[in-house]
């Protein structure tokens, strides 16, 4: 599970995916960041080198994080099924809602492997599902990310 490297906390979701992680089958592993909330239920850590934090999705049965673009790359660069969930201005977690907006980009246009949760409270059933499922195929998501980063800045 990854909040990235936002100086804002994202304490909704850790707080859900600690809640969670006494339910799952395998072991769950966090990225904390800035965030003020201490897992009870999972090894934390703060940041990963990013080698490490590559290696750590490469391996994963499944990534829950926040709804960074890289996150969104480094899980379909390996086929690695991600659940998004966006940071939001209205809780502080972020200085906009970009990460709204690339939520709802994706649900109007989803990407194989790549679940929504608007909010963490959701997080559950997207999980279930996406490790339902089959693993998707590995990506190169740049060409389809170029398009839609312009289409995006285009609408600005």
């Amino acid at each position: 599970m990854t909040v990235g490297n936002h100086d804002q906390p994202f304490d909704r979701l850790l707080m859900e995916m600690d809640a969670l992680a006494v339910r799952m089958p395998e072991k769950v592993v966090m990225q904390t960041g800035h965030s003020r909330y201490i897992p009870r239920n999972a090894e934390y850590h703060d940041f990963f080198p990013f080698a490490e934090a590559e290696t750590l999705i490469q391996n994963a049965a499944a990534v829950v994080g926040h709804a960074g673009i890289g996150t969104v790359i480094s899980c379909r660069k390996y086929g690695t099924p991600l659940i998004i969930c966006p940071r939001r201005k209205a809780f502080s977690e972020h200085f906009n809602d970009h990460q709204l907006e690339i939520c709802q980009e994706l649900i109007i246009r989803p990407r194989p492997g790549v679940q929504v949760a608007v909010e963490p409270e959701a997080i559950a059933e997207q999980l279930e599902r996406a490790l339902r499922e089959p693993r998707p195929a590995p990506a190169d998501c740049a060409p389809e990310l170029k398009k839609t980063l312009q289409k995006y800045l285009a609408s600005l």
